[in-house]
């Protein structure tokens, strides 16, 4: 694991604690998704056990390039540039780009790209890609931050295999894919 959890200070246990939760819940959901159910179990009432014996309810830890999802995971800006690359470059035959909207400012800048806007843009507040699915019934959707912090909810929540490739930096096409679905749609209407 590269993250470590903060190193014990006895005024601060409660915050060491709620440092630890986040890594100790992403690794619950790693070994949900692909360990032994006894291994599982056995982490998650360690969890327990660590979520009781904290005093205080201090929000989750994000900076301002962070998404937190469902109150324990934090999701870098950056992983979700990553997948949006796929998504917007790969295989996907859903949806087509129509437009994007620069924000009035970057405060995020992924990875250089051919095309920056169209990854950068909607994880920047104000910034938008629009696209229209190519279904019986075509529509017009937007991309934008609260569009991806909901859709990153319902991935955690729905599909927890593609939110742990997602966190574990293991995403693909598919798990851009299946994002992008739980943003617009909320379930996952294309194969």
């Amino acid at each position: 694991m590269s993250n470590h959890c903060q190193p014990f200070a006895p005024r601060s246990l409660s915050l060491t604690v709620q440092r630890c939760l986040p890594q100790l819940d992403a690794l619950a959901l790693n070994l949900d998704t692909y360990g032994t159910a006894e291994d599982a179990e056995q982490l998650h009432e360690v969890i327990d056990e660590l979520k009781k014996a904290s005093q205080t309810t201090l929000p989750p830890l994000a900076g301002p390039m962070d998404f937190v999802v469902n109150g324990t995971f934090k999701v870098g800006r950056q992983q979700v540039a990553n997948t949006l690359w796929y998504a917007f470059t790969g295989p996907i035959t859903w949806f087509t780009i129509r437009e994007t909207v620069p924000p009035r400012t970057v405060t995020f800048r992924s990875i250089d790209q051919t095309n920056p806007g169209i990854v950068d843009y909607p994880l920047n507040d104000g910034g938008v890609v629009r696209v229209v699915s190519t279904g019986a019934k075509p529509e017009m959707l937007e991309l934008r931050l609260d569009v991806i912090a909901r859709g990153l909810d319902v991935l955690a929540n729905r599909y927890p295999r593609h939110f742990a490739d997602l966190v574990n930096e293991n995403g693909d096409s598919i798990t851009a894919d299946v994002l992008l679905q739980c943003c617009f749609f909320g379930e996952l209407l294309y194969a």
